[in-house]
């Protein structure tokens, strides 16, 4: 069965009513929907034009927010990261995390000793 969420290398639906439905039969998007009346007309109405172009414009702009993430943290040198990345973490139990989720280090190749973590608590 093939992807109804599918794209164009463009953003638009590669099959618009597949898209349109499998977002119907999604009670949370559907929720999500709810909460935007304008965004819901689109998806729920019938122009097939002005729900591609909606499709292509949410796209586009996750597209460009993650381009420059992804540019940010390139950039980011290494005493940046060393800034922010303040949290010890127990290398022991990171090494048993790696184990459970499938990637299983022996005494040989467990390097790391001194690891940390940025702060990922929100501020007050």
């Amino acid at each position: 069965m093939a992807d109804p969420f599918a794209l164009n290398e463009d953003g638009t639906a590669r099959d618009p009513a597949a898209f349109r439905e499998a977002l119907r039969a999604d009670p949370v998007k559907m929720e999500a929907l709810e909460k935007e009346p304008e965004v819901a007309a689109v998806v729920l109405g019938e122009d097939e034009h002005a729900f591609q172009e909606l499709i292509k414009s949410v796209y586009q702009a996750e597209k460009k927010r993650t381009d420059r993430l992804n540019k940010g943290m390139a950039e980011r040198t290494i005493d940046a990261q060393r800034v922010t990345a303040t949290v010890p973490r127990d290398t022991v139990q990171l090494y048993q995390q790696l184990w459970e989720s499938g990637l299983q280090y022996g005494p040989a190749f467990r390097l790391l000793r001194n690891v940390h973590v940025p702060d990922m608590q929100p501020s007050a």
